[in-house]
């Protein structure tokens, strides 16, 4: 049922107005339900399913039949009339075979359970990959957002130079100022305007890069746009738990974790289905069947009488010696083949036995594939303590990265509400003639590169917490 439902989406997503902007949550769902890599791990997921039912009807007797038809040539002894046949002879069987496993020392249910943890394996592997994609398509959102905020700055800053160089060339008209400050002033503008054109480049590609993520069509790409959130309250709270709180829950809600963890148990039922086969395996089987011979025939004429047939003759008087009783002669006409149905009613058998396979010698083949079992049970273990320890590893990086975020986002508001305040009063100062066109610039410089540092550590800052939100098992949402 997952393709249909998958493709439904895809239809939904579709049908709905174009240039509505989307949201993290939309464009999450939305690429979940387009991702190539997905769908094809979803078929592996399939083929796990299908070993695992296969894994179980192995547990059911087989039922065989056999229907066979055939000329024999040459001398040979017909298995249905016991007596030798030389000419061309229309041979046929038909029957039908069963058997069953009534003893194995457990090892098809061994199997049985190895695969449903290989199948459920797998199902946590496409859950880890959806993971990747939901992070992937939030980082790209961020930036999105980010090349927005930036856009806005650029914009912001365009239009206080133009008014600013607008204010300049009257003061230059009107001999109150050099021309020289109306060529630092055009100069500054040029330089934001330059600005301004690689923050929109910047999100023409972010947006680019976002629709080729969400492989829209060429039409939807056109009309692509999203939400702005307000992100304002986000991250804080997550910071109140410990990265030994985040890595505790991150153990039981990590697909990956539960993965390894599956496949450890199921090194260990591939283990113990091994080790079944070293031991005896009684079964049942049992076959019924019949078949037909060209050379079976009956008798359906009465022959030719042709009287007393001489025998011998005795030696001393030269008499003819006959047989006592009058001889019929048969022909290929007195006789028929037995009809195919009465033949097979006579033919008809039945076989019913136990079978006891006690393995004494294989080529150690036995052996060797319990030592190999045992050792990808190591394995498996070993794998499962690498992936815990990588977990925690990553929790405790993501840990500090977000910290570290957070200081720099905190310590950016400072720089931008410091700058600001500063900002302001050049302003008035230079309204003023206080201070030149340089001055004035370089300051509006600081505070414009300041809003972007402070865009940049915002943006980082709401990233490491939703990566925190992850490791928790939290929906990736704004």
């Amino acid at each position: 049922m997952r393709i249909p439902f998958a493709l439904l989406a895809i239809v939904l997503f579709q049908l709905e107005g174009a240039g509505q902007a989307w949201d993290l949550r939309k464009c999450i769902d939305y690429a979940l339900a387009n991702n190539l890599t997905v769908q094809q791990s979803e078929l592996q997921i399939a083929r796990a399913e299908e070993s695992y039912n296969q894994n179980r009807y192995d547990l059911l007797p087989n039922l065989n039949s056999q229907v066979s038809y055939g000329f024999n040539f040459g001398q040979r002894i017909d298995p249905f009339t016991n007596q030798f046949a030389n000419d061309r002879v229309a041979t046929g069987n038909v029957f039908l075979s069963s058997n069953l496993d009534i003893f194995n020392a457990f090892s098809k249910r061994n199997a049985i359970r190895q695969s449903l943890e290989d199948m459920r394996a797998t199902e946590m592997d496409v859950d880890n990959q959806k993971n990747d994609v939901a992070l992937r398509i939030c980082l790209s959102y961020l930036t999105i957002l980010l090349n927005k905020e930036n856009v806005g700055i650029a914009e912001q800053q365009v239009a206080l130079s133009t008014s600013q160089v607008n204010r300049i060339r009257i003061l230059v008209d009107a001999g109150a100022e050099p021309e020289g400050s109306f060529f630092d002033g055009d100069s500054q503008l040029a330089q934001e305007e330059l600005t301004l054109v690689n923050a929109e480049n910047a999100l023409r590609i972010s947006l680019l890069e976002m629709t080729q993520l969400l492989q829209l069509t060429p039409g939807q790409a056109s009309t692509f746009d999203v939400v702005t959130p307000d992100l304002s309250d986000e991250g804080g709270e997550v910071l109140q738990n410990s990265a030994q709180d985040i890595y505790t829950r991150a153990q039981v809600a990590m697909p990956e974790i539960k993965a390894a963890d599956y496949r450890r148990t199921s090194s260990l039922y591939a283990y113990q289905s091994a080790k079944g086969l070293l031991y005896p395996n009684l079964s049942l089987s049992g076959s019924v069947g019949s078949g037909y011979s060209g050379a079976n025939s009956i008798q359906v004429g009465e022959g030719t009488n042709i009287g007393p047939l001489p025998i011998g003759q005795v030696f001393s008087t030269g008499q003819i010696v006959t047989t006592i009783d009058d001889q019929t002669f048969f022909s290929g006409n007195d006789f028929q083949t037995k009809k195919f149905g009465d033949q097979l009613n006579d033919n008809f058998n039945q076989n019913l036995q136990l079978n006891l396979q006690i393995p004494i010698f294989n080529g150690n083949s036995a052996k060797a594939n319990v030592n190999r079992a045992k050792i990808n049970q190591l394995d498996a273990e070993l794998s499962y303590q690498q992936i815990s320890n990588q977990l925690r590893f990553e929790v405790e990086q993501a840990y500090a990265d977000a910290k570290a975020a957070m200081n720099s986002y905190v310590a950016a508001q400072r720089a931008v509400r410091s700058l600001e305040e500063s900002f302001r009063y050049a302003e008035i100062r230079f309204e003023q003639q206080v201070i030149n066109t340089v001055d004035f610039n370089n300051i509006k410089t600081q505070y414009t590169n300041a809003q972007a540092s402070m865009a940049r550590a915002k943006y980082d800052f709401v990233f490491r917490t939703k990566i925190l939100d992850f490791y928790l098992g939290k929906a990736i949402t704004l």
